[in-house]
Protein backbone atom coordinates (compact mmCIF):
# COMPACT_ATOMS: atom_id res chain seq x y z
CA UNK A 1 0.00 0.00 0.00
CA UNK A 2 2.96 2.37 0.66
CA UNK A 3 4.24 2.26 -2.85
CA UNK A 4 0.27 3.30 -4.31
CA UNK A 5 0.60 5.99 -2.01
CA UNK A 6 3.79 7.00 -2.80
CA UNK A 7 2.46 6.57 -6.47
CA UNK A 8 -0.84 8.97 -5.90
CA UNK A 9 1.40 11.53 -3.92
CA UNK A 10 4.01 11.68 -7.05
CA UNK A 11 0.66 12.40 -8.98
CA UNK A 12 -0.57 14.92 -6.93
CA UNK A 13 2.45 16.69 -6.88
CA UNK A 14 2.71 16.63 -10.64
CA UNK A 15 -1.21 17.87 -10.53
CA UNK A 16 -0.44 21.06 -8.80
CA UNK A 17 2.15 22.10 -11.20
CA UNK A 18 -0.20 21.22 -13.74
CA UNK A 19 -2.82 23.00 -12.00
CA UNK A 20 -5.20 19.94 -12.65
CA UNK A 21 -8.52 20.48 -9.60
CA UNK A 22 -9.50 16.90 -10.67
CA UNK A 23 -6.33 14.91 -10.47
CA UNK A 24 -5.24 16.86 -7.31
CA UNK A 25 -9.02 15.69 -5.95
CA UNK A 26 -8.34 12.08 -7.19
CA UNK A 27 -5.16 11.74 -5.60
CA UNK A 28 -5.93 13.43 -2.53
CA UNK A 29 -8.76 11.14 -2.18
CA UNK A 30 -7.09 8.25 -2.53
CA UNK A 31 -4.86 9.37 0.27
CA UNK A 32 -7.47 10.15 2.70
CA UNK A 33 -9.20 6.40 1.79
CA UNK A 34 -5.81 4.45 2.08
CA UNK A 35 -5.34 5.89 5.25
CA UNK A 36 -8.37 4.86 6.71
CA UNK A 37 -8.61 1.92 5.39
CA UNK A 38 -4.97 0.77 5.76
CA UNK A 39 -4.24 2.43 9.40
CA UNK A 40 -3.28 -0.67 11.10
CA UNK A 41 -0.51 -1.72 8.38
CA UNK A 42 1.01 1.41 8.08
CA UNK A 43 4.36 2.80 9.31
CA UNK A 44 3.59 4.97 12.90
CA UNK A 45 5.20 7.78 11.05
CA UNK A 46 3.74 7.45 7.58
CA UNK A 47 0.70 7.93 8.97
CA UNK A 48 1.57 10.74 11.27
CA UNK A 49 2.64 12.68 8.05
CA UNK A 50 -0.85 11.62 6.22
CA UNK A 51 -3.07 12.34 9.16
CA UNK A 52 -1.85 15.93 9.44
CA UNK A 53 -1.97 16.33 5.45
CA UNK A 54 2.37 16.76 5.48
CA UNK A 55 2.25 15.54 1.70
CA UNK A 56 5.77 16.85 1.39
CA UNK A 57 7.04 14.94 4.15
CA UNK A 58 4.94 11.44 3.55
CA UNK A 59 6.84 11.57 0.43
CA UNK A 60 10.15 12.20 1.69
CA UNK A 61 9.63 9.33 4.24
CA UNK A 62 8.49 7.24 1.37
CA UNK A 63 11.22 8.10 -0.75
CA UNK A 64 13.54 6.90 1.81
CA UNK A 65 14.66 10.38 3.07
CA UNK A 66 16.37 10.61 6.50
CA UNK A 67 16.96 14.46 6.75
CA UNK A 68 12.92 15.56 7.39
CA UNK A 69 13.14 18.80 9.00
CA UNK A 70 10.80 18.63 12.38
CA UNK A 71 7.92 20.99 12.00
CA UNK A 72 6.62 23.14 9.00
CA UNK A 73 8.59 21.10 6.69
CA UNK A 74 11.60 23.56 7.05
CA UNK A 75 10.62 26.80 5.12
CA UNK A 76 9.91 24.42 1.92
CA UNK A 77 7.41 26.01 -0.93
CA UNK A 78 7.65 23.03 -3.65
CA UNK A 79 6.60 20.00 -3.77
CA UNK A 80 9.45 18.05 -4.40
Amino acid sequence: MEEQIKDSLEKLQDAIERADAAQIKESMTFVDTALVTHRKDLDARLKHFLKNRSYLKALAHLRGETDIPKGRCGGRTDFS
